[in-house]
């Protein structure tokens, strides 16, 4: 079993050219903002997907039919400098709102409809963090409890308890590295200690049988 099977996180080289990760870094990413939701429509954004889907495929981690769902980016500075409780990423964009079973939580945000798909469908999403600057430990790095995508839906009573039980890792990264990631492992993340540039575009990418609900965008 390798790491992102039995841990649910893992980390590769994504191999895009120095002159993508500065286009990403120069086009995404507005002073004194955290982020930026729902970018797949992006050319520089949708042409990462792109080129990262194809090099997961060719290493076997994602499927021929996965497309990208969601493209968000973050940034840690000085002046945006936050702290992530532990959780799991369960909410994701859709096309309408949801009324298929399963999915739960309906709820719009920027005028995008989201909601909760059931587990089966959350054990098929995968997200990659492609890093475009260094994290350390000094940065905030993204921290994950090892091994909690494999028990599902967890209740927030149960999730102090989990990380507790499980242990944390610190997920470091150089810029370039793709930080894959199940939704469904437990994950956080400190205020940086050392405060610089700590840029990620987040996607999602999803791998499984089509879904009652279209997403949002799926390309």
């Amino acid at each position: 079993m390798n790491r992102l099977d039995q841990q649910g996180w893992d980390c590769t080289r994504s191999e895009l050219t120095p002159h993508v990760i500065n286009e990403l870094k120069s086009t995404i990413y507005r002073e004194g903002a955290a982020g930026s939701r729902c970018l797949l429509d992006v050319a520089i954004v949708n042409q990462t997907a792109a080129l990262l889907r194809a090099r997961l495929i060719r290493q076997s981690i994602l499927s021929e039919r996965s497309v990208a769902i969601q493209a968000i980016a973050f940034d840690k500075t000085p002046s945006t400098n936050w702290k992530v409780t532990w959780h799991q990423d369960l909410m994701f964009p859709l096309a309408h709102r949801a009324t298929s079973p399963g999915y739960t939580l309906p709820t719009v945000k920027d005028g995008i409809d989201y909601a909760r798909p059931p587990r089966a469908v959350l054990e098929t999403l995968l997200a990659v963090r492609l890093h475009l600057d260094d994290c350390d430990e000094t940065n905030g790095p993204l921290r994950v409890a090892p091994g909690s995508h494999r028990l599902g839906i967890l209740r927030n009573s149960d999730i102090a308890s989990t990380v507790e039980h499980l242990g944390e890792i610190s997920c470091l990264a150089e810029s370039g590295d793709a930080v894959l990631m199940r939704p469904l492992t437990l994950h956080a993340s400190s205020v940086a200690r050392a405060p610089r540039h700590r840029r990620v575009l987040h996607l999602v990418y999803h791998s499984g049988p089509e879904t009652p609900e279209p997403w949002y965008r799926a390309i």
